[in-house]
């Protein structure tokens, strides 16, 4: 783990802090609903679209990018191909999607009333219009990797959230038509921002359309796997809110901010991890240098976990009290909190499990085979499918929250079975003590953080919750640093370098 990881950490921490305000503003507003799950569903419909195409062109966008010739102006035509493509890609997703997006929307949320439906669709064709700045934006975010330039680009999410911000505040007064040109409006923002970030870097923004490109058919060889990989996926997360449709209006709400919560900690840990790791791999593997991956790919399991262990243990223990603080005022009710924090409870194991999988999937991708991860995600749906339906069946919507963790760990196992296979063992013996060592710590520093916020609870809840949260974050700190975690200790030397070099300037 390096000093960029952790200032890339912070950075998107405040982003997500100030989406997470998104959310509390969207629940203050509209609540669990059927508003805010039309609403939630037309942002979801158009991003599922786009992440199982696009998506998988700019994730093999970096180990192609990779092995281009060290000029630079080879890498930049390439991008402009890329995003030729990508835009040929999206003229025909918009215009099959608007001339049947009653369709889609069905297939998306069946249990919805005429009104909910009618809604849903209405905002969605509004939100289509977007998917070119989100396509755009996946591109340039691919291209910073490479170049290194990834801290700039994750404060992307801060214009994003606090456009967003304004205009649910306005649909609430004006129109809720307003919540869909309030995203088209935050991601146009967001796209501009990160082409300003790439100019800098040389980059024009020209598409090139040439699909007979040698290195553009090499994309999309690669893309295809993870593009079924990804569609997959999307099916899983199609059936997830088409079962939480029928649980009554305010369902699907609640699981989206539920996973929100989930990915708002995912965004910070995970992707901060993927964005500086993917690129560092993949040159890796290029270069057949196995034992620097295999060094690099056991200091990010150990990196995620650091963080990612503590919060499954503390979400565990305080997930009603965090729903609570987070959404519980305005329009989000009593029996709101308490759905959306139980799907919580069960949904945050799915950091773990989902986390891990994506860093060992990059790993695959990097040595050019998207076959097997899209067969790990194959199998990890099927069982999300078939547990959500076993376990909805004695546990309500809580299920579904259940059965995608549990598909997920068993689909983490799959793929590092499968690793191990490929490229023999992955020394990853020290990673797993490490990893016990976190999880004893974990365990202390949430029941001591609980004891304290119970006897702080009767002067007020919020007060409490955050109190308990940063005296736990302190014995947290203190007990890895009397853990001996090497991938701590590394860290911390290379931060109190950084302050010698920074105290003697």
């Amino acid at each position: 783990m390096n000093l960029i990881i952790i200032i890339l950490m912070v950075l998107t921490f405040i982003s997500r802090i100030i989406g997470m305000g998104r959310e509390m503003t969207l629940a203050y507003f509209f609540g669990a609903t059927y508003i805010s799950d039309a609403y939630l569903m037309s942002i979801a419909i158009p991003t599922i679209i786009v992440t199982f195409i696009i998506v998988s062109v700019a994730t093999s966008y970096i180990p192609i990018y990779q092995k281009l010739p060290s000029e630079v102006d080879v890498g930049l035509k390439f991008t402009n191909k890329v995003i030729g493509f990508s835009f040929l890609l999206c003229i025909a997703i918009l215009i099959f999607s608007l001339l049947f997006t009653p369709l889609i929307v069905s297939l998306f949320v069946s249990g919805f009333d005429p009104d909910a439906l009618e809604l849903t669709v209405d905002l969605t064709r509004l939100t289509l219009l977007a998917i070119f700045f989100m396509t755009l934006n996946h591109i340039l975010n691919s291209f910073l990797q490479v170049k290194e330039k990834v801290l700039l680009a994750s404060l992307s999410g801060l214009p994003f959230n606090i456009i967003s911000i304004i205009f649910i505040i306005i649909s609430a007064r004006i129109g809720v038509q307003f919540l869909a040109y309030g995203t088209i409006a935050a991601i146009g923002i967001q796209t501009i921002y990160l082409l300003i970030l790439a100019y800098f870097q040389g980059f024009k923004l020209k598409p090139i359309i040439s699909i007979k490109d040698k290195n553009i058919k090499n994309l999309i060889i690669l893309a295809m796997p993870i593009m079924l990989a990804n569609g997959v996926e999307q099916v899983g997360i199609i059936v997830d809110k088409n079962l939480a449709s029928g649980f009554g209006p305010g369902a699907v709400s609640a699981l989206s901010y539920a996973t929100r919560t989930t990915t708002a900690i995912s965004g910070i840990v995970i992707t901060s991890f993927l964005i500086v790791t993917f690129p560092k791999i993949a040159k890796y593997c290029a270069k057949r240098e196995m034992k620097s991956m295999k060094l690099a790919l056991s200091e990010s399991i150990v990196g995620m976990s650091l963080f990612i262990i503590p919060a499954i243990i503390a979400i565990t223990i305080f997930a009603q009290p965090v729903i609570s603080l987070l959404f519980g005022r305005g329009a989000f009710d009593d029996v709101a909190v308490v759905t959306t924090s139980n799907l919580l409870l069960f949904y945050v194991y799915f950091l773990f499990g989902n986390g891990l999988t994506q860093l060992f999937s990059r790993v695959f991708f990097a040595l050019e085979d998207s076959k097997t991860p899209m067969i790990v995600s194959t199998i990890t749906v099927i069982l999300n499918i078939i547990f959500n339906l076993i376990f909805t069946s004695f546990m309500g919507i809580s299920g579904l929250a259940l059965a995608t963790s549990a598909s997920s760990m068993i689909g983490l196992c799959l793929i590092v079975y499968l690793l191990r296979r490929k490229i023999g063992v992955l020394a990853l013996k020290n990673a797993m003590t490490s990893l016990f060592k976190i999880f004893g710590a974990s365990l202390a520093m949430s029941f001591i953080a609980f004891a304290i916020f119970e006897y702080l609870l009767p002067f007020a809840a919020g007060f409490s919750l955050i109190i308990s949260a940063i005296i736990g974050v302190g014995i947290y700190i203190i007990l890895l640093l009397f853990a001996r975690i090497p991938e701590v200790e590394h860290l911390i030397g290379i931060i109190f370098n950084y302050l010698k070099k920074f105290l003697k300037v």
